[in-house]
């Protein structure tokens, strides 16, 4: 009798659950009521104040970060980069140069005399070491013949989409850093007067004063900080215009009742000029900035060679949404439907699209449910929807053309024919 044979069935390969990139994350407003509650705020402030949304492709050709960031090479080195169509591409590390491509590409400026747009939505860079960061970005930019008080309606809008959130402790630091030949006479001031402290900056710092000496200013090196407290300002280095600017839209400001604080040693990233501004939030006894904006013109210029008027505030709806958090912020669900549909069987269900068609073209939404599940867990899921009124079809009333309105507060209910059940539906909304 011979060797039994050994089993020669090899075991099946389990492949290895695919998770995400480390350092990005997914939004599932479904589960995360703030991320729902603050994406729909600053959609409805856009509105009100009149900016039409702009959406820009996650990619695009590299050569539009290398300009846009030819001054900012630490920017650069951020970009996510790849190669996509045979050429070399980047991946969205911010919104600001692609909205800009958009403007002048599509020639915007010869269309509308004054443009508002709104954008929010998915970035990514990398750190020093590689590491992959995501945020998610919201902003405001205007462009074209405009004037200080467009400008103070961008802040406006800002703010008041902030303060919507429950955000109370927010600071306002505001200067104007001028036009580039202002900052040109600053900086060369700025340089003399660094020169003898150069012992007392960090690396980073010595460095911009080879390139753009107002990045000192944006360094949180305590050090760094102090050798500039006595630093002159670059205010007194302004034209006239721009004094006349500055004073506009401090007046501006104070109409719309939004306080600030002038910080003459701030300035904002490179290639931001005239009224530059940070909001911040006073969180565990550190100021957290949320966004900063600026005029744009220069870089403008280094993307297309033209010097077209725009201003606009970008910030990070991430970070806001880590401080609503923190301060355990609570935001109630809203109704995702007016009417909750609950068919029982298959004839019921088949009815019941037309029932989801006829109510939704007269703009009634509607959560549908073409499960398995019997009326009364259907009915379970319609009181946790917030939703007012549940409409029931059965086997019966599929048959007879009838629909049961049920009230979902009282949880009374009546048989309503299906020719006259849209237009209950509307008395009973209010619609």
């Amino acid at each position: 009798m011979g060797r039994p044979k050994k089993n020669l069935t090899t075991t099946s390969y389990v492949a290895k659950k695919v998770q995400s990139l480390a350092g990005l994350d997914d939004i599932i407003s479904e589960t995360d009521v703030l991320w729902g509650a603050a994406l729909k705020r600053f959609n409805k402030i856009s509105r009100i104040y009149g900016f039409v949304p702009i959406d820009v492709p996650l990619l695009e050709d590299r050569r539009l970060y290398e300009n846009f960031y030819k001054d900012s090479p630490e920017d650069l080195a951020s970009v996510v980069g790849l190669e996509a169509g045979g050429k070399a591409a980047g991946v969205r590390p911010a919104f600001l140069p692609s909205v800009l491509r958009a403007y002048y590409q599509h020639k915007i400026y010869e269309q509308i005399p004054l443009s508002k747009w709104s954008y929010s939505g998915y970035t990514v860079k990398k750190d020093a070491a590689g590491a992959l960061k995501e945020d998610q970005e919201f902003g405001f930019e205007v462009f074209g013949n405009f004037t200080h008080l467009t400008e103070a309606q961008v802040i406006g809008a800002v703010w008041e989409f902030l303060l919507s959130l429950g955000l109370e402790d927010l600071s306002l630091e505001i200067n104007n850093i001028g036009r580039e030949d202002c900052q040109a006479a600053y900086q060369e001031t700025l340089q003399g007067f660094l020169s003898s402290k150069k012992y007392d900056l960090c690396d980073a710092c010595n460095d911009h004063l080879r390139g753009r000496a107002l990045n000192v200013f944006r360094c949180p090196n305590l050090d760094c900080q102090a050798a500039l407290s006595e630093a002159p300002a670059i205010l007194d280095f302004l034209d006239q215009e721009s004094h006349k600017h500055f004073t506009n839209i401090l007046e501006a400001l104070d109409e719309l009742g939004i306080p600030y604080q002038l910080n003459p040693l701030y300035a904002g990233p490179s290639g931001h000029s005239r009224t530059n501004l940070v909001i911040k939030y006073k969180h565990k006894g550190e100021n957290a900035v949320l966004g900063e904006g600026g005029y744009h013109e220069s870089l403008m210029q280094n993307l297309c060679g033209k010097n077209f008027c725009c201003f606009g505030f970008a910030g990070s709806l991430k970070k806001i949404k880590g401080l609503l958090e923190d301060r355990k912020v609570t935001v109630s669900r809203q109704p995702r439907s007016d009417v909750f549909l609950v068919p029982l069987g298959e004839l019921a269900s088949k009815k019941s699209l037309r029932l989801f068609r006829d109510l939704t073209s007269q703009k009634i939404s509607v959560y549908d449910h073409f499960g398995q599940a019997g009326v009364k867990n259907q009915l379970k899921q319609a009181e946790s929807s917030k939703a007012p009124i549940a409409l029931i079809m059965g086997q019966k009333e599929a048959v007879e053309e009838m629909v049961i309105l049920r009230d979902i507060k009282s949880g009374m209910q009546e048989i309503i024919s299906y020719d006259k059940i849209v237009e209950e539906v509307k008395k009973r909304l209010g619609k």
